[in-house]
């Protein structure tokens, strides 16, 4: 991941998020349509809690996947807070976040597409408390509402891998759905102050058998709203941001993060996206994990990129002169010009 800002007529920017395909990976024909086709399935989606993706951009033989930056703090970063302070996440809080997820998962899947890849590090909660669901590398298109799982499987943390997926069996939204349930166990586990209806919801989002699973993310939905109206809970977004600015100025990370800075850490440790990690000049590949995704330390020829704080003062004056092609339909098939400028 690399944060740029769009730069247009009268002074006007705007910090946006880009993705792109390593170089070994751009010289592959497959891993190109599969890096379009990620572009054109997170285009589909336009719903509060799913990050917008915005353009996709063609400069000098390479593929950009423009998205909206998201400044924040993720479900993992949230985790880790937790349990290096012993602290359990509130009850009500941990069913406001997946309440947010579960609408988000809906709204993918009313576009036909699975997620396949519902992990604490691809929910990011805003800086104003909204938790937004990232990176669409590994969804696939329904058909019939049955489909057959084609990335490769070693992307996906096993951890919250549905047994249908890991089994390579055709999958639908219920895959998303035992994700879920997985990560609501985790912020949950079984403790005396959780209603009873709660543990069996959670039962019943990882159940093996997809025919005793919710069979769509809506149903979780309300069945963790109902369980909120009837305790009475009700968590606004404002509250949600008050407690996460609490829990990260206890660790020293009150400051929100670009979901850049958590998305692009490297190494097997999933807590090591919590320490930005120094920018090299040098052009490396991330590890196994990210299906040919530019991270930290890449360059970009007459560019900069920036990782959490800035290591140096931008350039001035450097540009990059790029081909927006829209991703929503259009009459015509001409290419409009726009700029953006990739700081470090």
């Amino acid at each position: 991941m690399w944060i740029a800002t769009r730069v247009g007529p009268s002074g006007f920017t705007v910090p946006v998020a880009l993705k792109t395909l390593n170089e070994s990976s751009a010289g592959s024909q497959e891993q190109v349509r599969a890096f379009t086709r990620e572009a054109r399935a997170a285009s589909c989606i336009q719903h509060r809690n799913v990050v917008p993706t915005r353009e996709l951009i063609f400069d000098r033989g390479h593929y950009w996947i423009g998205m909206d930056l998201v400044r924040g703090w993720s479900v993992r970063g949230l985790l880790s807070a937790t349990g290096a302070s012993r602290e359990r996440i509130p009850i009500p809080m941990a069913l406001s976040l997946a309440r947010d997820a579960a609408a988000g998962l809906q709204a993918i899947h009313d576009a036909g597409l699975v997620h396949c890849n519902v992990t604490p590090e691809n929910l990011m909660v805003s800086s104003a408390g909204q938790l937004q669901v990232l990176d669409f590398g590994c969804a696939t298109w329904q058909r019939d509402e049955r489909i057959r799982f084609t990335p490769p499987i070693d992307l996906i943390d096993p951890m919250y891998s549905s047994p249908d997926l890991r089994a390579r069996l055709p999958i639908d939204a219920r895959t998303d759905v035992f994700s879920l349930g997985v990560l609501l166990d985790q912020m949950i586990p079984h403790r005396g102050d959780a209603p009873v209806a709660l543990d069996a919801i959670i039962r019943r989002a990882i159940d093996p058998d997809t025919g005793r699973r919710f069979q769509s993310a809506r149903a979780l939905e309300v069945a963790l709203d109902l369980v909120s109206i009837r305790e009475g809970w009700l968590v606004t977004p404002s509250y949600v941001a008050a407690y996460l600015g609490d829990v990260f100025r206890a660790g020293g990370l009150a400051t929100p993060q670009p979901q850049t800075a958590a998305r692009a850490a490297t190494g097997d440790d999933p807590d090591a996206a919590a320490e930005p990690e120094p920018v090299s000049s040098s052009r490396r590949v991330l590890p196994r994990g990210r299906r040919g995704m530019v991270g930290v330390g890449a360059t970009l020829p007459s560019a900069r990129v920036q990782h959490g704080l800035p290591a140096a003062p931008p350039p001035r004056n450097e540009e990059q002169h790029v081909a927006r092609i829209s991703l929503a339909p259009r009459p015509t098939t001409s290419l409009t010009q726009t700029r953006v400028r990739v700081r470090r």
